[in-house]
């Protein structure tokens, strides 16, 4: 049975082979067929165009030659050579033989991670959150306790892409790390590319999350099916049915079950859907609603922490989830899918929190997004895929705090993607040429009224412009344009034992004038023993924003793109047991990075830096036991401008270990148990690097020359780390009263405790009022999570 994102982060994948009689008695034709590149122009990188030209009059010319053909060794018509039986003496009678079917394992080639929906939901420390699990992944971490927000492979959460179901997410979590915005109950599998990806990839990002919601069963699906989740904090709803117009079953087959025509597995659980499970004038629809009701559990806290001085109105969060799916004919299928999200909070900042008075007072923060979208799924030929998506989002952040000191940023983005899959043969499909573009138009505003985002590795944590005693204001608006196009191919390298893949992207972007070239590249090796060895390049780059452009005292309208380099080394190994294990080593090199600079107040591409490291994963599956280990070093430093020296990047944590296990119990052993249909336990334990924080070493005094205060200034000493964070998590699920399932009803119930053994994390390190000692703030204690689930 193929198996899809199990514990060793790999993609198995059982490739049928039918050896007939046929075959076996053909005449020796032999069929090759391969993929040569012939690529023209990319000596070097373009430069920058003139920016004086309003009417665009100057041509960005990309010539990439592409030179596919196939090369067929065959025998000549008249050739005496061949064999026949009825004039060779020494010919026999052909055998008819029985079809032989050869089941081969292999490797996913693409440098991605795939985890199943049902691995992620049943993670343990997620609290059913299957965007959390994806931290049991090496490399990939969360900031702390309180934000989902994910660090990888020493990244900072803003390189990171999120695409839903080929939406992109405005942002994945709620206040930064409650819940995801999206439903775990839709996710199939998410495809983690943590970097060193092809060519499909690549704008503004640096490793990408693809997350696939789970096709529904036709078969198994009502008019009308729906779950109910209620929790302390919020709870959800998701309500689907299908819709036919065509009397005749669909083949309801696994979802990962290979594609019939060219024995394909499709990337898109859509596009497998619409290919092999739904018949034309067949289809299904979901909808998801999430609110939260935080006030319970704030008067709870409220009797433990003084929060009345701090809360001025409680945080609230909602997100709401539409899809519909419908096969339209044997060729075409449309996918209408749409998000949106809402957050916001108000607190109150007093002196125990800021040491400026002008920064004390209310802070407010609001956050809404929205995107839609409609996308056409094509198989325009047995071989030829098509997907073609229409996207509109929106997003907004807007905060409010001290005394008039504001900061809002607002973007429409308007999207036409189309992506093309070309398999040169039905027999051989790693042999295939991929390529699509991106059009995008974005009308943004960015208002600011002495305010800017804090910059990572600022110790004062400073966001606040002020020039000649005046704070500097700025509102801009401006409509941004994208322009992207890739081509890439992947082809068996004379032997099936050795693939390449080569591709191009080439991204224009109207605000810096550049066209920039990012190739991509991969190596790989089937090695003796089910292992695959891989060389993964990749050149990625990184627009900056429109408010990097307009804010600062003297705005910079000169700024570049940022570029980095991955390269990855991989092995990929399954162990006699059935274990299967995953090495990776990486380096990354960084350039012309964007960062504020202090003392001219404007944002410039001032800092560089490298990230380099190895992981390594080990994990065991059977029919009632998952085990997992996971282990992640991890360097990653920059160098603010080029008089400074390199320090450590404050999301780079060094060393990360993961320990998960779950076991199931059979169900011959609950047949006696009443109430109870199915039991699953699991534990994880996480040990990682502390946090960074600027050391206290003393204070000087200084009188604010806006507020004419007396005050004391902190001096910082070298960046330490604090203790180590470790904690062990434990789940108990259930799923409860089997007897009612028959009549459609089902109840389940999820335990969990983290932090069991309340060990004391530290979240941050902050500094006494008058900057005599450091105080650190503590991550969660030990806290028991309950959740109810009812299914009808």
């Amino acid at each position: 049975m193929p198996i899809t994102g199990r514990i060793c982060l790999i993609t198995d994948t059982h490739i049928p082979t039918t050896l007939n009689q046929e075959a076996l008695t053909s005449s020796g034709k032999m069929r090759t067929s391969c993929l040569s590149f012939l690529i023209w122009g990319l000596q070097r990188n373009f430069k920058r165009f003139s920016r004086g030209d309003k009417n665009l009059n100057q041509i960005l010319i990309l010539l990439i030659l592409i030179l596919p053909f196939s090369a067929f060794g065959q025998t000549d018509d008249g050739d005496s050579s061949e064999s026949d039986p009825t004039q060779d003496t020494d010919s026999r009678p052909a055998a008819t033989l029985e079809a032989i079917i050869v089941e081969a394992e292999r490797f996913e080639k693409r440098p991605q991670r795939t985890l199943s929906g049902d691995q992620l939901r049943r993670a343990t420390g997620s609290a059913g959150d299957a965007i959390r699990g994806i931290t049991r992944l090496p490399s990939v971490g969360t900031v702390n306790d309180f934000m989902g927000a994910l660090s990888i492979r020493g990244g900072a959460p803003a390189d990171n892409l999120f695409y839903f179901d080929r939406l992109p997410l405005g942002y994945p979590y709620h206040l930064l790390g409650i819940v995801s915005v999206v439903s775990s109950e839709v996710i199939g599998k998410v495809d983690v590319y943590p970097g060193g990806f092809g060519a499909e990839f690549g704008a503004d990002s640096q490793a990408v999350i693809d997350i696939h919601s789970r096709p529904q069963k036709l078969e198994s699906l009502g008019w009308l099916d729906g779950t109910l989740k209620p929790s302390f904090i919020y709870s959800e709803a998701f309500l689907s049915g299908a819709f036919s117009w065509q009397e005749e079953p669909a083949n309801d087959g696994p979802t990962d079950s290979p594609d019939s025509t060219t024995g394909e597995k499709p990337a898109s659980t859509d596009q497998e859907f619409l290919e092999n499970r739904a018949l034309p004038g067949q289809g299904y629809w979901y909808a998801f609603g999430r609110r939260s009701y935080l006030e319970p559990f704030f008067e709870l806290a409220s009797t433990l922490v003084d929060l009345e001085d701090v809360v001025r109105k409680v945080p609230r969060f909602w997100s709401y989830q539409l899809k519909g799916v419908y096969k339209l004919n044997d060729a075409h299928g449309i996918v209408l899918n749409a998000v949106t999200a809402y957050d916001a909070s108000d607190l109150q900042l007093g002196s125990d929190e800021v040491h400026d008075s002008d920064l004390r007072g209310p802070l407010s923060s609001e956050n809404p997004f929205d995107v839609q979208g409609i996308h056409f799924y094509s198989r325009l030929l047995p071989q030829f895929r098509s997907i073609l998506s229409f996207t509109r989002s929106f997003t907004e952040k807007e905060l409010a705090f001290g005394e008039g000191y504001y900061y809002r940023t607002a973007a429409s983005v308007y999207a036409l993607r189309n992506d093309f899959t070309y398999t040169t043969s039905p027999e051989n499909t790693d042999d295939a040429v991929e390529f699509g573009y991106l059009l995008s138009s974005t009308p943004s505003t960015v208002i600011s009224h002495g305010a800017y985002r804090p910059e990572e590795g600022d110790p004062d944590r400073e966001f606040r412009i002020w020039h000649k005693l005046k704070r500097v204001n700025a509102t801009e608006t401006r409509n941004l344009h994208r322009l992207d196009g890739y081509l890439q191919a992947r082809q068996n390298l004379f032997t099936p034992k050795v693939s390449g893949t080569l591709g191009m992207r080439a991204s224009y972007f109207n605000l810096t004038d550049n066209l920039s070239l990012q190739p991509r590249a991969q190596l790989g090796f089937s090695l003796p023993r089910g292992a695959f060895l891989s060389f993964n390049y990749g050149r990625y780059v990184q627009n900056p924003r429109l408010d990097q452009f307009v804010l600062g005292v003297t705005p910079n309208a000169s700024l570049e793109q940022s570029f980095a380099t991955h390269y990855v080394l991989e092995l990929k190994q399954t162990l006699p047991l059935g274990a299967k294990v995953n090495i990776a080593g990486y380096y990354k090199t960084l350039r012309d990075l964007i960062i504020y600079n202090k003392d001219e107040k404007q944002y410039q591409n001032g800092q560089e830096g490298f990230v380099r490291g190895f992981e390594v994963s080990l994990g065991h599956e059977t029919e009632t036991f998952e085990g997992w280990v996971a282990y992640a070093y991890t360097v990653s430093k920059r160098r603010d401008f080029p008089e400074k020296f390199h320090r450590f990047y404050t999301y780079n944590s060094p060393h990360v270990l993961t320990v998960a296990t779950s076991y199931s119990t059979p169900q011959e052993l609950l047949f006696s148990v009443p109430l109870i249909d199915t039991l699953d336990i699991s534990a994880k334990w996480q040990y990682q690097s502390g946090i960074l924080y600027a050391s206290l070493v003393g204070r000087t005094p200084f009188t604010n020359f806006r507020t004419k205060e007396k005050k004391w200034r902190p001096l910082h000493g070298e960046w330490k780390r604090t203790p180590p964070y470790h904690r062990l998590d434990l789940s108990l699920r259930l799923q409860l009263l089997g007897d009612v399932e028959d009549q459609g009803w089902e109840l389940g119930l999820a335990l969990e405790v983290w932090n069991v053994y309340n060990r004391n994390n530290i979240l941050e390190v902050r500094y006494s009022r008058n900057f005599t000692e450091e105080k650190p703030v503590s991550q969660l204690p030990i806290i028991p999570f309950v959740a109810l689930t009812l299914e009808f």
